[in-house]
Formats: structure tokens, C-alpha cells, sequence
């Protein structure tokens, strides 16, 4: 046993032959109360909640019930925060919105107001959520995009303290009460399976380490972006791309997205090396965002999304900020 404090343990070794009786009873207690834990955590882990989604041009949508109406179709997408409602469904469901809006943060050359509200009930599958922050915010150009009518988004207002793993290959959300890759962050990373600490800065799951031709940079894992590998003018410049990613060189092609802000145009490229861990492939096909298209000044300097996630069974452990990836074949 170590004491922090010299004072109290000099008054310990003092203590009475009852004190040591009381001393040695309280460790009898402790050992009890260990091997208690122990055993609890040998017990099997409760069995995941299930949700079904459908993966529709590479978006996760989920049918969800707001105050008791629906079900709407909704995206669920780690990179927005709080959460955001459709303005045109807001108002059907009654739902109080402030009057005072801001800017819509995210892809686009246009401006979206949002204004804040309250969900009163979110009902995805058995799992129910009360008083979850949202945003209103007109998604009609999304819902275009996608050619679904998208009515939400779940965002970090809901997915905050929860566990979830998103399985492509079976359209399966998963939510755990605690990790299935219990001590993962203790165990090295492998080719098959990588497990990486994340932070949130401004409303972004980043992680620090994501080599892109051998430089050092932080992502975001956004399964709110349908694209694989996107590079923001700043890493652009970093990597010395200008010519791959401005429309008079490179030979790339030219894509059209959407955001919160409307449509945009970006160009494609291919980048000679992506690490993250274990993991390193080459010939990459990467996007690469125009200056003034909403990704300028970001915490990060590459977006990843569904396009590579897909390959993957990702698990989101909001609980204890870690990601793992695990391949699948």
C-alpha cells in the first residue's frame, strides 16, 4: 500500500491493535468487493440493440419517430452538432424554434440559416431519447441529392455517452452498453483492426494521426459525407496539389456535392499514400475542396467519410472517445 501523504501514513503505523483489526477487516472488504467486480465482469456482455438503416448513395438513413409522429427518414452523421430537423417537418410537428438563427456551418457557396429547437421524443427502434438538442435548417437540397426526402439528421446530441457500431456489410446499427473491444487501446494495433483515440472540436470527431503522402495530418471520420479521402485548401496547399485541384490542370474530374450550404463543385485526384496505424494503401482517389466551399479553417486537414468506411465494421465509442476499425473481408 502507498500513501500520497507522509503525515497520514506516520499517523497510521501509530494506530492501535483495534486500528490494525479495523485496517485488516477493511481490506478483507476491498478483496471482497474485487473479486465481486471480477466476477461481474465475467459475466457475458447484454446483447446489442439492433437498428436497420439503408446505405442509399453512400448515406446511413434510419426511420425515427419524433414526439410520438413519423417515422421520418434521418441520417445519422457524427460530424453535426447538436442534431438538425428539417425546417418544414419542424413546423408540421409544432415544435417551439427560437428566433434568433446563425449560419449553417459545413460543404457549400451558400448560406443556410439554422435556428435551435428541441426534440421533445426521438424514438429509433427500442432506443428512446428526451429533450435532445436540434437545429432547424432547410435540407431540401440534400434530400435532392440523395433522391429520399431526408427529414433530420441524428447528430452528437444524440450519439454523446452512447457506443455504436455501424456494420455496412448488413445495414446494421449497433448500440452496446459497453465496448465489444473491451481494453482495445491496450492492445497494439493490427493490419485487420486499428483503434485510434478521437477528440471533439467543434463538432468534429478528429483523430491526430493520418499520414497522406508521408505528412502528418488530423481527420475527421464523418459518416455525414458520402466521399472517401477529402482534402481541405489547406492540406491542399500543404501537399502542394494547387495544380491537381484547381479546374486548369491535373486531369481530374470534376464532381458535384452538396452540404448544409448547398452545391458545390470539387475536383478528384489521386494521392500516393494513405497510413493510418497499420493500415497503408496506395493510389488513393481523394477530393479536393475549393477554398470557399465551407471547408476553410478547419481543425483538421482530411474529411473521411462512408466511401471508405463502408470496407469497414466502425465502432464509435462516445463513452471513452475511441474509434476502431475493423476490416472486413
Amino acid at each position: 500500500m502507498k500513501f500520497q501523504n507522509t503525515k497520514i501514513a506516520a499517523g497510521f503505523m501509530r494506530q492501535s491493535a483495534t486500528g490494525f483489526v479495523f485496517a485488516a477487516g477493511f481490506m478483507l472488504l476491498l478483496l471482497s468487493s474485487t473479486a465481486s467486480a471480477q466476477s461481474q465482469k465475467a459475466q457475458p456482455q447484454k446483447a446489442p440493440v439492433e437498428v436497420p438503416f439503408e446505405f442509399v448513395h453512400n448515406q446511413i438513413v434510419v426511420q425515427v419517430k419524433i414526439a410520438g409522429k413519423g417515422p421520418f427518414n434521418m441520417l445519422v452523421d457524427t460530424d453535426t452538432d447538436p442534431s438538425a430537423i428539417d425546417a418544414a417537418t419542424a413546423r408540421e410537428l409544432g415544435l417551439s424554434i427560437a428566433s434568433t438563427g446563425a449560419p449553417a456551418s459545413g460543404g457549400g457557396t451558400e448560406a443556410n440559416t439554422t435556428y435551435p429547437t428541441t426534440l421533445p421524443t426521438v424514438e429509433l427502434g427500442p432506443i428512446t431519447a428526451r429533450q435532445v438538442a436540434a437545429a432547424t435548417i432547410d435540407m431540401s437540397k440534400i434530400s435532392d441529392r440523395i433522391e429520399r426526402k431526408i427529414q433530420g439528421v441524428l447528430g452528437f446530441s444524440f450519439l454523446k455517452d452512447r457506443i455504436l457500431q455501424i456494420d455496412y456489410a448488413n445495414s446494421k446499427l449497433r448500440f452496446f452498453a459497453e465496448s465489444p473491444y473491451p481494453r482495445i487501446q491496450l492492445a497494439p494495433n493490427t493490419v485487420n483492426t486499428i483503434a485510434m483515440t478521437f477528440k471533439r472540436e467543434d463538432g468534429d470527431v478528429i483523430i491526430d494521426s493520418v499520414f497522406v503522402n508521408n505528412e502528418k495530418m488530423r481527420a475527421t471520420l464523418d459518416t455525414g459525407s458520402s466521399g472517401g479521402f477529402s482534402l481541405t485548401p489547406e492540406a491542399v496547399a500543404l501537399l502542394g496539389l494547387d495544380d491537381d485541384a484547381n479546374d486548369s490542370g491535373g486531369g481530374g474530374k470534376t464532381e458535384t456535392s452538396v452540404g448544409y450550404n448547398g452545391q458545390y463543385e470539387r475536383k478528384t485526384g489521386i494521392l500516393k499514400s494513405v497510413r493510418m496505424g497499420r493500415y497503408a494503401t496506395e493510389g488513393v482517389q481523394a477530393a479536393f475542396f475549393p477554398p470557399k466551399t465551407g471547408q476553410d479553417n478547419k481543425p483538421y486537414q482530411v474529411n473521411i467519410g462512408n466511401g471508405f468506411f463502408q470496407d469497414f465494421l466502425m465502432t464509435f465509442d462516445f463513452k471513452n472517445k475511441i474509434v476502431v476499425l475493423e476490416r472486413v473481408d
